[in-house]
């Protein structure tokens, strides 16, 4: 890793100690604070590639990447910034590939009180409350019970939270139905932000179609909506390209007209014309 990509990656690790503390930032970069004040103090011949890439995974830090003002960032940072600071609980249902994962991360870089979780098919409860500590800086461990009540309790510390359940619907049910003790708990106080693909809003319909324990009570929680993103249009990839180092009008257009809404796919793209630049 080269000394401008350790520089780039101590810049992020203070900006988030300026909004936690480092132990928080330890915690959640997996490594010990020693090793983050190692870092901002820059006694770096002693930390291996391996760690510093650990904290960049760990702490969703992109360095070859710049973001760009998409309608759907700019329109969902605004939405998160209401549900927020007005304590609203929102289902966010959208294809993949249109920039809410991305939103999420810096949005929970940007502002204060944010929990950000992205959630994985393999989970099990127990997993998920440990991730749930974790991304608010704190020790995991202890029985479900106790790793709940110890969140529940931090959460209720804080002014003006947020907490961001990325790919809900990957959630098993036992974990799923945690959000309503959450709510429960927490309502008024925190804001939740429930996201997934359309497959969670069919979950949610099919489970209370079904009368399943807990679905009815999700949904109304919710407020019964599912809210939608925007269609990624060329002003999109557009603003996409240019961001990131790209302006070949002809580039541009066939990034767009190849994706299929879907801005991962323009990545790669971009990628691919900066690799047979380098050839």
């Amino acid at each position: 890793m080269t000394t401008t990509q350790k520089q780039a990656i101590v810049n992020e690790i203070r900006l988030l100690s300026e909004k936690e503390s480092q132990s928080k930032v330890a915690k959640k970069a997996d490594v010990s604070t020693a090793t983050i004040s190692q870092m901002l103090n820059h006694n770096w011949d002693l930390i291996k590639d391996e760690m510093w890439q650990r904290v960049k995974i760990n702490l969703r830090i992109e360095l070859e990447w710049q973001t760009a003002d998409t309608t759907n960032f700019r329109e969902l940072s605004k939405l998160l910034n209401k549900v927020q600071s007005r304590g609203m609980s929102i289902c966010i249902v959208h294809n993949a590939g249109t920039g809410k994962s991305h939103t999420y991360k810096l949005y929970e870089r940007t502002y204060e009180n944010v929990i950000y979780i992205e959630c994985k098919n393999y989970w099990t409860k127990k997993s998920y409350v440990k991730q749930l500590l974790t991304a608010c800086g704190l020790d995991a461990f202890g029985t479900v019970e106790d790793m709940i009540e110890k969140f529940i309790k931090h959460v209720k510390g804080l002014v003006k939270p947020i907490i961001i359940i990325d790919q809900f619907d990957k959630l098993k049910e036992p974990s799923m139905d945690l959000f309503m003790d959450f709510y429960n708990d927490l309502d008024k106080h925190c804001g939740f932000v429930l996201s997934g693909v359309p497959a969670l809003k069919k979950r949610i319909e099919r489970g209370c179609q079904n009368e399943k324990i807990g679905y009815d009570e999700l949904k109304s929680r919710i407020g019964k909506k599912y809210i939608p993103l925007y269609p990624i249009k060329e002003k999109d990839v557009q603003a996409v390209c240019e961001a990131n180092g790209v302006t070949d009008e002809q580039f541009i257009n066939e990034a767009f007209n190849t994706c299929e809404g879907d801005l991962r796919r323009v990545r790669r793209s971009i990628d691919q014309y900066f690799l047979m630049q380098n050839n």
